[in-house]
């Protein structure tokens, strides 16, 4: 009988080329598996986290001191509104609303003290205009009174800074007026007294002090702006 050899045929040759691969390539993970596992027990040793503290003493105590300061910024606002609102209410004054836009403003005595002899610190106001800003027949208007006051300092920093009451009689109001000027600064000063206890750590009581003896609302006069 004549030998005959055999000869896979293309199609098996192929089948066996992949399965020797798959076991070549099932051997390499098994062995990076148990490589893993056996290599898990000495990172465990290892720590995960390691957190270190950057900010020194030094920081704690600047940042304590901030806090502090502005803590005692805010006590003295609150202080701020609460004395000054005690004396607009204790003279009835529709203003004590807004207590919190005035103590805001720069020259805040000076503008409650005008609105003493404009309108009797704001109990005859029109369109929230307590401070005769226009003329009599052009009175300037104002959709809310926050705004009113804020045009106020406006026109105080634009045509008065640094005048005293005495230099805006005449000026500010025209002709001058006596009445104009006992009216505002019998205000001022007391206002000013208020000012003292800002800064005093005493717990008194503020002396509300009344506009009696002033000239209340003198009449509504042309202001030059």
């Amino acid at each position: 009988m004549t030998s005959r050899s055999y000869t896979p045929s293309p199609s098996k040759g192929k089948i066996a080329l992949k399965m020797a691969l798959s076991s070549l390539i099932a051997w390499h993970l098994l062995s990076g598996i148990g490589m893993a596992h056996a290599a898990a027990p000495e990172q465990d040793k290892s720590p995960v986290f390691e957190i270190k503290s950057t900010i020194s003493l030094t920081d704690l105590e600047k940042q304590n001191e901030i806090q502090a300061q502005q803590d005692a910024d805010f006590a003295k606002i609150d202080k701020e509104v609460t004395l000054v609102r005690d004396y607009l209410e204790a003279n009835n004054s529709p203003l004590a609303t807004y207590t919190e836009y005035l103590v805001a403003q720069k020259d805040w005595k000076k503008i409650i003290a005008i609105s003493n002899s404009e309108s009797n610190m704001g109990k005859h106001c029109l369109t929230n205009n307590c401070w005769g800003i226009g003329s009599v027949y052009n009175l300037k208007t104002y959709k809310t009174m926050p705004d009113a006051i804020a045009d106020v300092q406006a026109l105080i920093d634009k045509r008065y800074e640094n005048m005293t009451l005495n230099q805006m009689d005449g000026v500010y109001v025209q002709p001058r007026s006596t009445n104009w000027l006992m009216a505002s600064t019998k205000v001022y000063n007391d206002l000013s007294e208020i000012e003292k206890q800002f800064n005093s750590d005493s717990d008194s009581s503020v002396t509300t002090a009344s506009t009696t003896g002033a000239t209340g609302m003198v009449q509504i006069a042309s202001i030059q702006q």
